[in-house]
């Protein structure tokens, strides 16, 4: 039976605590994860960082950055320690935040990585002094998800990891939307929330059922309430909303996934029987279910395994 790409990540993740020269001693002993509640439990793990040394998760070329980008954003980090990372060394959104706070700077970065899928002119900015921004939700709740209330930037609302502008060659002005995947992969069926449900129901079946929406609808609009595809579908339904009114003045909105394919527990994540009518993996079926096949992009997490595209720290952690 082969080796999980989970399993795997976490035996490269703990050789990189023993061998890097960014961590101290003390940094290196297994430790328990700090979870959502902000509490240490469980048993020691040598790919997490004692909790003290949290911060250490994020790499050090690109650590004051990160710390301060989301802090003047008021973007929370997911089981975040003290304000800062998460101390487990397989976070999505660390490996998001080492791979690409570089280009907030750096527009260049931004067309090594994502010039090869993507026509990439130039890169404009997005915000006041950045190329790129996290946890990026738009100016305007065009998913009604607020209610009138402030949005908080990666929590309660649909976002994005990432996002960026450029021109393409053509001169059209595009709106990127960076999706971030690592080890996740969602094997079980979630529980029944029929409150929930009704909510979610009335916030986004008009834009699922609207004659120009972005994904066909075939099946009920519960069936999207499942991850991946609550994700997927939200996501998309934004990029779709984004463009349809012209936000950051951009022509088209795309949504670019970044996913290792090697992470096929991901791809099979599939917990509804009847959504595998429309393919084997959820690749497949997304692809079958969109509207618009150009307005969602796979992206291999593989290039950024590049120094050029990131750093040398990023491709000895992560390669």
């Amino acid at each position: 039976m082969s080796t999980s790409f989970t399993t795997t990540q976490r035996e490269n993740a703990s050789r990189w605590k023993q061998s890097t020269p960014t961590l101290s001693d003390d940094a290196r002993l297994d430790a328990p994860y700090v979870g959502k509640s902000g509490r240490a439990a469980g048993k020691p793990y040598p790919f997490c960082l004692p909790a003290e040394y949290a911060e250490a998760n994020l790499l050090p070329e690109v650590r004051d950055l990160a710390l301060a980008t989301f802090a003047a954003l008021g973007i929370p980090w997911h089981a975040g320690v003290n304000d800062g990372p998460s101390n487990h060394l397989l976070s999505s959104q660390v490996q998001c935040a080492n791979a690409l706070t570089a280009m907030i700077n750096e527009p260049d970065r931004i067309v090594a990585a994502f010039g090869g899928v993507v026509d990439i002119a130039e890169v404009l900015e997005i915000e006041p002094g950045r190329f790129l921004t996290f946890e990026y939700i738009g100016a305007e709740d065009l998913l009604g998800e607020a209610r009138g209330a402030v949005r908080v930037r990666g929590a309660h609302c649909t976002s994005v990891d990432a996002a960026f502008k450029y021109v393409t060659s053509t001169g059209t002005v595009e709106l990127a939307l960076v999706e971030w995947k690592y080890t996740e992969s969602y094997p079980s069926a979630r529980r029944p929330e029929p409150q929930r449900d009704a909510v979610r129901v009335g916030r986004y079946e008009h834009l699922y059922l609207a004659e120009d929406g972005p994904v066909r609808a075939l099946v009920p609009i519960e069936f999207f309430f499942d991850e991946p595809f609550y994700q997927l579908f939200r996501q998309q339904l934004l990029a779709h909303e984004l463009e349809r009114t012209g936000a950051e003045g951009a022509d088209k909105v795309r949504v670019l996934h970044v996913l290792d394919p090697r992470n096929l527990a991901y791809q099979q994540s599939i917990v509804r029987p009847e959504m595998k009518e429309f393919g084997d993996t959820v690749d497949e079926i997304w692809t079958f279910l969109r509207r618009e096949a150009d307005r969602f992009v796979h992206i291999d997490a593989r290039v950024f395994l590049d120094p050029n595209v990131t750093s040398a720290d990023y491709v000895s952690r992560y390669a």
